[in-house]
């Protein structure tokens, strides 16, 4: 991942990560890392204050940095999922118009199944855009992790991704 993320940033594009963790976390705790990174610099001043609230209800601590930003008004949860979802559409897409983006996703067989209909809606809204979405994961803990499973099969089943299995990686 080191590797291609630096020829990302090489080549002039920016790498945002986000990793998900065996103990679990947070709801869309990865894409809160993801918003965290692009909150914290170089975001595009054209991004409207709903999108930005969004942003910032994933990673509150940065709210003392948009202290103009109000919060969203709360909607019935489904419609706030989907609120939610585009404004990382939207903020990802601004991000691209910028520079290409890589959006790296690690461990995402152990992800919230929050977080997986996110990629998978991000995927599929972003498909056209200069972005490259890069999800990690063991294929040992796909049986357990049957919302990965579910997200892989729509993603090969629409052609949002290609698949590249890797040799055990040693460092």
């Amino acid at each position: 991942m080191l590797e291609l993320a630096t020829r990302v940033e090489i080549s002039g594009g920016r790498v945002l990560v986000g990793e998900s963790f065996a103990e679990g976390g947070a709801p869309y705790a990865p894409i809160a890392q993801i918003a965290r990174a692009a909150l914290s610099d170089r975001l595009p001043s054209t991004l409207p204050d709903i999108v930005l609230a969004d942003l910032l209800a994933l990673a509150p601590d940065l709210r003392t940095r948009y202290p103009d930003v109000p919060p969203n008004p709360p909607l019935d949860p489904q419609a706030d999922q989907m609120r939610l979802f585009e404004s990382l559409v939207a903020c990802s897409n601004a991000l691209a118009g910028q520079a290409p983006l890589m959006l790296f996703l690690d461990d995402i067989h152990w992800a919230d199944s929050g977080t997986l209909h996110l990629l998978r809606h991000l995927a599929r809204r972003t498909r056209h855009q200069k972005i490259l979405i890069v999800a990690a994961y063991r294929e040992v803990e796909l049986d357990e992790a049957r919302p990965l499973h579910e997200v892989l099969l729509d993603f090969n089943r629409e052609r949002l991704a290609t698949r590249i299995k890797l040799s055990h990686l040693h460092q």
